[in-house]
């Protein structure tokens, strides 16, 4: 019999009852968004999935995009980073770690008007 263990990350995705998605660096063409609903959450969850054998990396930058987890009563869970548009930053990582979706992801950041396509 296989035993599943529960990763930190998975903690905080399931206590998670909603995500605030900003830009670090806003223009008039891009803005936050909040996603609330069950699904939302699952499905951005889901883009955030890093590769947990791909080698961490450090970018010096303080990132593109910041998702904030929330739980109940809005307390902040943690804050994950996007860093290259590739690369996840949370501090229960040693450095970025590699998404293993990241242009779903760009695409969903793009369709929900968090980042520009056309910079």
């Amino acid at each position: 019999m296989s035993t599943f263990r529960l990763r930190p990350v998975d903690a905080l995705w399931a206590a998670a009852r909603s995500i605030e998605v900003a830009p670090r660096w806003s223009t008039e063409a891009e803005r936050s968004v909040m996603v609330g609903d069950v699904d939302e959450i699952a499905e951005l969850a889901n883009l955030l999935e890093v590769d947990p054998s791909g080698r961490p990396f450090d970018c010096m930058c303080l990132g593109d995009v910041s998702f904030t987890v929330r739980g109940e009563m809005g307390a902040v869970l943690g804050v994950l980073t996007l860093h290259l548009d590739s690369r996840l930053d949370w501090p229960q990582w040693d450095g970025q770690m590699p998404l293993l979706r990241p242009d779903r992801l760009n695409q969903w950041l793009v369709e929900h008007g968090v980042i520009d396509p056309h910079p």
